[in-house]
């Protein structure tokens, strides 16, 4: 049951991929243009994909956008863009499928640092989270479990550059566990081990 399951998510993740690029998929392929980039992630964005973020962890994009600040944010949850928000500086937005198999294509997100705003960072250094008033101003995050946050946002906002990565929920990278790898403590972090990994386990037939 658990093998049909990630099949059918591996299959959905692999139309994705071949929509995205008009049946011609690349062994790799980038986009630098933050529109482009934003466009790239709502392609993706379904229940089959999940992103692991750069203080460990992960989550699925459910949409993104460009900022008029040129600022790309995208949201984690249903209820969209305008209520709880993850916000950086787009930089590069990279394709890539190792093969022979296509289950460990991915893509990877390089965000750079906005500048911080008053709030101490926590998400291990990476980030500020705060809540964003109906004007735009920032307030401390206990102000969003307040009554009255109408018209307010939840913002993550990346003040340190980082990798993040995007991989569908049938790849072997979201699935395998063992003592010397985990996918959510941040094990892209590292390039060099990141791409020996991913390289080896795009070579198992599943």
């Amino acid at each position: 049951m658990v093998d049909d399951v990630k099949s059918e998510l591996r299959q959905k993740w692999s139309k994705l991929v071949v929509d995205l690029f008009n049946g011609a998929v690349p062994e790799k392929a980038e986009w630098t243009r933050p529109e482009d980039m934003a466009a790239v992630l709502n392609a993706i964005a379904s229940p089959v994909n999940h992103l692991f973020y750069p203080e460990g962890g992960g989550n699925d994009i459910r949409a993104a956008r460009i900022t008029t600040k040129g600022e790309l944010e995208w949201s984690v949850e249903h209820d969209g863009l305008d209520r709880f928000v993850h916000v950086g500086i787009p930089l590069k937005l990279t394709f890539w499928s190792p093969g022979p198999y296509d289950h460990e294509a991915h893509f990877l997100l390089e965000l750079g640092a906005l500048d911080p705003v008053g709030e101490p960072v926590t998400h291990g250094g990476y980030a500020q989270e705060l809540t964003e008033l109906r004007d735009g101003t920032f307030a401390p995050r206990s102000v969003w479990d307040e009554e009255d946050n109408e018209g307010a946002r939840l913002v993550v906002r990346y003040t340190q550059a980082g990798r993040f990565v995007i991989f569908g929920k049938g790849s072997l990278y979201n699935s395998f566990r063992d003592k010397k790898f985990d996918a959510y403590d941040a094990y892209h972090n590292d390039a060099a081990a990141f791409e020996a990994i991913v390289t080896e386990m795009a070579k198992i037939k599943v």
